[in-house]
């Protein structure tokens, strides 16, 4: 293949689609992007977390408290557990232990709970 062709069939990037919701930060370093390079950024967030009402989750008899340890991926995961709970009049205890994805949901679920230090 030669050269002129394949710059032919590449065609400059006007516009790229992130799969996020948009930032509600003016100084986000997409607008920034899209002004240095004049290229259009289209936001759409392609994951829809919904809770679940207290009744749908009493369904489905999920005991909670026989579980030890609960798995975090967001913090809406971690708001609506501590939702769900609060419904159900369960009061999670002590030593339930809890696993973030990041740091960020780590640090969110500290407005639920008491963190213990290690020993």
């Amino acid at each position: 293949m030669s050269n002129s062709t394949f710059e032919e069939r590449l065609k400059p990037v006007k516009s790229i689609l992130v799969s996020q919701p948009k930032p509600s930060d003016p100084k986000s370093p997409y607008y920034s992007l899209a002004k240095k390079y004049g290229i259009k950024i289209d936001f759409r967030p392609f994951i829809q977390v919904d809770p679940i009402s207290a009744k749908e989750f009493r369904k489905q008899k999920i005991d909670i408290l026989k579980h030890t340890a609960i798995i975090f991926t967001s913090r809406n995961a971690v708001d609506h557990f501590f939702s769900i709970c609060k419904d159900l009049k369960i009061e999670v205890p002590a030593d339930m232990k809890y696993f973030c994805i990041s740091e960020q949901t780590a640090y969110y679920l500290q407005k639920y709970i008491v963190v213990r230090k290690r020993k």
